[in-house]
């Protein structure tokens, strides 16, 4: 379906016949250095000081799995893996131990991804105090480009990561993909070119294959150098121009030409099926051409990208109300307008829903039907009116931290400019003018719904619909014929217009607040630059201003008690606790009444609980302080039952749970829960069974009680916020809430001591072996030990990974991490390695999981160790920057006085390769060591 994007729905309505070219291109960030090599090679460079002293540095690559030729299938993939064994200037696996050198860590900061039509490795989070640096990691991306060794030996052990990586990723979507993909794409190679490839291929490709892909395509022409953070513009660009002035691109160079997916007048049915679906997947799609790249620097893209966002908005709304109704054959639905599954040159509006057992073509019909009801009758100039705000308001939050952003978004949105020619402005000018379009009176709702109804077909051509099902011995599934049976039924269905209910009334009635609290005494603590109050109910308020996000302000309330306090009546409530308090209404509204209230509003908040701590959190903008405010004092004092609500989260976690233990992945992790916590009952995982022991009425009882002393918590609020005007709203919203009385916690059993081993099989559709290593003793709640515990996780998982992945190719991913935590007034430091294996190879990934903790203990390379503490002190310096890290900073100083904080970095400066092989060896000497394997069945 060729769509009119609006060029010529919109010009009565919004321009006065006005021309395309009259409204203007979208201007181009003037920040932005853009260059263009006479080989073709494209680069962009944006000098960016948020965070200061880091840089990012990004090659985009125009090709992917659809170049592929038959025989290549899986090498577009594979090529990215190879761009880290061995080039140039790093020869074999040097690459990975000079960035982190750097303090670039593997897989967090140096990464790559391989699409369908596209190729991006990134190097990410680079200190920028030495120039040589930054000047290497430009030689890397030009190694990348056109200097990868592909050697034979290498090769050959990467082969076996990639297929354990297949392994890993093959869920039963992507195994009824592999199947119903071409059915999808009948007549285009879109239907098989998945990016893993074919595993016979990888298993066996010619070594000159792999190479004749990396030389027919990674060139110049189709390369961009993508470099944001805080560098030196001018030296970068001439380190561009000098790597890459000696690349050429053949005369007879192939080119990329797009793939194209031909439009069908018939319409498609796809059914696929898989032994371990949990439950059915139901969904249709309305292909339409993809808005051309050509015209998205015109001022018509940004009209098309608001419509159909506010199109999916509003339908989106409509189906979660829809999935509230105890008659709903679907627990959650939604939809968007994009790319066709996996093709850029084919969009569609798709709608897609998780049904109920037994549901399948029932949840087919509701949704087609809730989109049939929008092309008939459009949307309601209230759901118009709501969505547009809550646009605009996410609109204006981007905008008033537009000298905040991060180096990743600005990496992100450079690299669609290349590769997808998405438009680029500065994000002034982008905020000025989406605010003028979407305020143009004549974008109303009547335009949006004609937009609709383009969209939105009542016919089979490009329609495709599909369902997919568990697989089971004598069920009976949905046919293709029954779903277009269901499909036409619809459409000849007379369907009623939607009716938009809204409770008109404010969140809180103000008459009705108590009288305001006053703030009765205050202290300064300069050295983590917050504020303490107390207020007139005996509750404390830390206060702590940052810039670090102009629209932020994070906030946390902490009170001793929780889960501990329960016995074993309350095990299953407990469980969902946080859940059910997330679907109950506030107030006068009920959860849904209370989305539609807070349209147009960024500010959010939800009730928790720790075994020892209950919690508020949330978060807002600086201008809806005041609703946060508000959400606040409703969750202490008016949690109101919404019983729609809870049986539909209910319904969810059935449709969840019913079918849990076909998924290896779930078994694995039940079996992992019960084994470390020694089949603890408080730690037992939620089943079906468990369900039934579930009671909204004493879940809101338990909240009544912990959430009784307002008094006794703790409130943090960081971020950016005006002191002056907030004040009044503390003593208004927090210093009138009842005093409390305080607390304490109940201690609860925690990891089992001992050597616990649980080695089993399970059978799977895909053979999958994950092994879980977890040690642990008791020890001091001290700043050292917190350090030392995480880095000598740090050091262990370059081991595993220079061990276990790459020398050994046993693993796609393996890690370790450590952590200090704390248990009520004990702590205990944990170190755990984790390894989904390769299932030939899992007694030798064992073998080295083991080996490697234990050689550790002993002796632990210095180089390592150097490269962990440069991480580190990498990461303090981000984090710093960050108001959750001073929110959990300024938690544990109040409640332990231990300052995380100001001596971290002497701490990290201090480490030695003998304090962490000690701190090791004592963490391994409790003899706390809890082993989780899963091999498959024979």
């Amino acid at each position: 379906m060729k769509i009119k994007h609006l060029f010529l729905i919109v010009l009565l309505f919004v321009t006065g016949m006005v021309s395309a070219q009259q409204m203007g291109p979208i201007p181009v960030n003037k920040n932005v250095r853009q260059g263009k090599l006479s080989n073709g090679l494209t680069y962009y460079i944006l000098h960016n000081e948020w965070p200061e002293r880091v840089a990012n540095f990004y090659i985009a690559q125009r090709v992917g799995s659809i170049q592929e030729n038959d025989n290549q299938r899986g090498l577009a993939h594979f090529l990215e893996h190879m761009a880290f064994n061995g080039s140039e200037h790093f020869p074999d696996s040097t690459l990975l131990e000079y960035t982190r050198s750097l303090g670039v860590a593997f897989g967090s900061n140096l990464n790559a991804y391989t699409s369908i039509d596209q190729t991006v490795y990134r190097i990410c989070d680079v200190p920028t105090a030495r120039q040589t640096a930054l000047d290497s990691c430009l030689l890397i991306l030009k190694d990348w480009s056109n200097g990868l060794v592909l050697a034979d030996k290498e090769i050959d052990k990467e082969r076996g990561v990639i297929h354990q990586e297949w392994q890993l990723r093959r869920s039963p979507v992507m195994r009824i993909y592999d199947d119903v993909l071409p059915k999808f794409y009948p007549d285009s190679k879109y239907g098989h070119r998945m990016p893993i490839g074919l595993m016979s291929i990888v298993d066996n490709f010619p070594y000159q294959d792999l190479r004749d892909y990396y030389k027919k395509w990674y060139r110049p022409d189709n390369q961009c150098i993508i470099v944001v953070g805080d560098v030196d513009v001018d030296h970068t660009e001439n380190e561009i121009k000098k790597l890459w002035a000696n690349s050429t691109v053949p005369s007879n160079a192939a080119q990329v030409v797009e793939e194209q997916v031909p439009d069908t007048k018939e319409a498609i049915y796809v059914f696929g099926k898989d032994k371990e679906m949990p439950y059915s997947q139901v969904g249709f799609c309305m292909k339409h051409d993809a808005f051309p790249d050509s015209q998205k620097g015109d001022m018509y893209y940004y009209i098309d990208s608001y419509a159909k966002n506010i199109i999916s908005m509003m339908l989106n709304q409509r189906l979660s109300e829809l999935a509230q109704k105890p008659e709903s054959p679907f627990t959650s639905a939604y939809s968007y307008d994009g790319d066709y599954l996996i093709s850029k040159p084919k969009a569609a509006f798709t709608m897609e829903a998780d049904a109920k057992d037994g549901k399948d073509i029932d949840a087919l019909s509701a949704i087609y039907r809730e989109a049939q009801r929008v092309r008939q009758y459009g949307f309601t100039a209230g759901e118009f009116d709501r969505m547009k705000s809550e646009y605009l308001s996410q609109l204006e939050s981007a905008y008033v931290n537009r000298n905040k952003i991060k180096n990743s978004q600005y990496g992100d949105e450079l690299r669609d400019h290349y590769l997808a020619n998405e438009p680029i402005p500065g994000k002034e000018e982008e905020y000025q003018i989406m605010k003028q379009l979407i305020e143009m009176p004549a974008l109303n709702v009547d335009v949006i719904n004609k937009y609709a109804q383009e969209l939105i077909t009542d016919n089979d051509s490009n329609f495709v619909a599909y369902i997919f099902a568990q697989e089971k011995a004598g069920k009976a599934y949905p046919t293709e014929s029954q779903m277009a049976q269901a499909v036409k039924a619809v459409r000849a269905e007379k369907i009623e217009p939607y009716v938009d209910n809204v409770k008109q009334e404010p969140l809180l009635d103000e008459k009705k607040l108590p009288k305001a609290g006053k703030i009765t005494g205050e202290k300064e603590n300069k050295v983590l630059g917050y504020k303490e109050l107390t207020l007139s109910n005996g509750a404390r308020v830390i206060l702590k201003k940052t810039d670090f996000k102009d629209n932020e302000i994070q906030f946390q309330a902490v009170a001793k008690g929780g889960k501990g306090l329960y016995g074993k009546a309350d095990f299953n409530n407990l469980q969902l606790f946080d859940a059910v308090l997330g679907y109950s209404g506030l107030g006068n509204f009920s959860r849904q009444e209370l989305q539609k209230a807070l349209s147009g509003k960024q500010a959010s908040m939800s009730c928790s609980m720790s075994s020892y701590y209950q919690m508020l959190g949330g978060s807002c903008v600086p201008k809806d302080i005041e609703t946060m405010m508000q959400l606040l004092y409703l969750n202490f004092t008016n949690v109101a039952k919404d019983e729609d609500s809870y049986k539909a989260m209910m319904a969810q976690f059935e449709l969840a749970l019913k079918n849990k233990d076909l998924s290896p992945e779930s078994v694995f992790g039940d079996s992992l829960t019960c084994t470390i916590y020694g089949h603890e009952a408080r730690y037992a995982p939620l089943t079906l069974n468990s369900l039934k022991g579930i009671s909204y009425d004493r879940i809101l009882q338990i909240w009544k009680e912990r959430y009784a002393n307002p008094g006794q918590f703790v409130y943090y609020f960081v971020g950016n916020f005006d002191e002056a005007t907030f004040r009044p709203l503390i003593e208004k919203y927090i210093a009138s809430l009842p005093k409390g009385k305080a607390e304490n916690w109940k201690e609860v059993p925690s990891y089992v001591n001992g050597k616990v081993v649980n080695k089993f099989t399970r059978k799977s559709e895909t053979p999958k072996a994950i092994a879980f290593e977890m040690w642990h003793t008791p020890i001091a709640y001290t700043l050292e030990n917190d350090v030392l515990t995480n880095a000598a996780a740090q050091v262990l998982s370059m081991v595993y990974l220079k061990s276990i992945r790459e020398d050994a190719s046993a693993a796609y991913s393996v890690s370790a991490n450590g952590s200090l935590r704390r248990l009520g007034n004990k702590a205990i430091a944990v170190v755990q390695g984790y390894c989904p294996m390769d299932p030939e190879k899992s007694e030798l990934a064992l073998k080295l999981l083991a080996e490697g903790i234990k050689d550790n203990t002993v002796k632990m390379d210095a180089d390592k160790v150097q490269k962990v503490k440069d991480f580190m002190l990498k990461n303090a310096e981000l984090s710093a920057k960050s108001n959750t890290h001073w929110m959990d900073v300024l938690d544990e100083y109040i409640w332990t006085g231990i300052d995380f904080q100001t001596g971290y970095k002497a701490a990290v400066e201090g480490l030695t390769p003998a304090k962490l092989a000690a701190h090791l060896k004592q963490i391994l000497a409790a003899g706390n060591h809890a082993e989780v394997v899963m091999t498959p069945a024979k």
